[in-house]
């Protein structure tokens, strides 16, 4: 039941971990929470929104910084607020923000004007724009009011729904909330206590998810077709159904139910995405490659699902179109440049040596903790014959204990390889 905690929510290192880091904007948090969950093994669907989460968490820090800069300008420290603005560049990931960074980078360091209100807000220039203190990882409260924390969770539901959700009773409300603080104990019971009459679509989306998470799947599977009974076009409800009737075994009926959702015109990008998924850990690859390709002609561009993709046509040996998927990844962390996937699948095809190792040497700059980078250099080296570096790197990398169990058989196996 693994995935289904980190699809649904769990521990503190959970997506509902990062969720929660960034609904109580402790982007520095949900920061170092997406990167150790891009380390693991994730399905699609965590891909997804673990790449979506480490966006908005980036561009948190940004903004954060970008405010800061503006701040320690209006006190006359120019020099520390270009700091500020070159740290902001390096994180942030939206063009709109990257452009309103650099146009303050390229301005003229003037003091900008400040009303009254914000001199009596400010206290000092030491405190101007001052970034917020970010909770400890500890700290398990909560914003004060509860409409407010409630408003924070919803900013990842969809916006017609979200409005809903103000709408629910106080008992709903209390349940919602603790469902998304990991406190599942402590909802079931809250959420067994909602009224007849507010049990609809959302009620039982949000108790199906929170019965699939603790691993009850026929209960689960029951409240979230109740949920689309009562709404059959309800997205969440479908994005979670099919994870639970997959991890029920129940192929067949979860292939039955995309079909029938692609039948009525239900975001086929995400029927064929699903579609491709489920028949990869049937290991029918051809089948998963032609959703593959539907999926992506219906403009699915998420970057989880691209990779996925990629890795379907790879397999069928349709390098040509992995290629093209891969290139239209954005690049590696948020610098420009050939994207880390589409470098290592060069590194496979021993094209573009030199390129990827440029590549490959930067994400080591920006990644020192993950010899995965280190591996991918030390590979290139011997692509290009440089025998003695690439041995000498490798020979550093082979027992290092960071390196994923995968990584570190394939680090084991070239050496073998150069010693014959």
């Amino acid at each position: 039941m693994g995935f289904l905690k980190k699809i649904f929510g769990g521990g503190g290192g959970s997506i509902e971990g990062l969720r929660k880091a960034i609904a109580q904007q402790r982007f520095s948090d949900a920061r170092l929470f997406a990167e150790q969950l891009a380390g693991q093994s994730l399905v699609e669907a965590e891909v997804v929104e673990v790449e979506r989460l480490r966006i908005i968490a980036r561009d948190g820090l940004a903004e954060l910084n970008l405010n800061e800069a503006l701040g320690l300008q209006c006190c006359g420290d120019f020099e520390q607020a270009a700091d500020h603005l070159r740290l902001a560049q390096e994180q942030v990931c939206s063009a709109d923000l990257r452009e309103k960074i650099e146009q303050t980078l390229a301005a003229e360091p003037l003091v900008p004007e400040i009303d009254s209100a914000d001199v009596e807000h400010s206290g000092s220039c030491a405190t101007c724009f001052s970034q917020p203190r970010p909770l400890q990882e500890d700290e398990e409260s909560m914003p004060a009011d509860t409409e407010i924390q409630l408003e924070l969770i919803l900013t990842s539901y969809p916006d017609d729904l979200a409005e809903r959700y103000l709408t629910k009773s106080e008992t709903f409300k209390a349940a919602f909330l603790l469902s998304h603080a990991g406190q599942d104990e402590q909802a079931l019971p809250l959420w067994q206590q909602v009224e007849k009459a507010d049990q609809d679509d959302l009620y039982w989306f949000e108790l199906g998810a929170l019965l699939a998470r603790n691993g009850n799947l026929k209960e689960a599977l029951s409240s979230l077709e109740m949920a689309l009974e009562a709404n059959p076009e309800m997205l969440l409800a479908i994005e979670a159904l099919i994870p639970v009737l997959i991890a029920t075994g129940d192929f067949r009926l979860a292939e039955e139910r995309l079909q029938q959702f692609l039948s009525q015109g239900i975001v086929p990008s995400f029927c064929h995405a699903q579609l491709t998924s489920l028949y990869v850990q049937q290991k029918k690859y051809p089948l998963a490659a032609e959703h593959a390709r539907q999926s992506l002609a219906a403009g699915n561009d998420e970057s989880g699902f691209m990779l996925l993709a990629a890795s379907v046509l790879e397999h069928v040996g349709a390098l040509g179109e992995t290629e093209n998927v891969l290139q239209r990844l954005p690049a590696a962390g948020c610098r420009g440049g050939t994207n880390l996937p589409l470098a290592e699948f060069w590194l496979r095809q021993k094209r573009e040596l030199g390129n990827i190792l440029d590549t490959f040497n930067a994400a080591c700059r920006e990644y020192p903790d993950e010899p995965r980078w280190q591996l991918r250099v030390a590979q290139t080296y011997l692509a290009r014959n440089w025998v003695k570096d690439g041995l000498k790197l490798l020979r550093k990398l082979v027992d290092d204990p960071r390196l994923e169990s995968d990584l570190a058989e394939e680090a084991k196996k070239l050496l073998a390889e150069q010693k014959r």
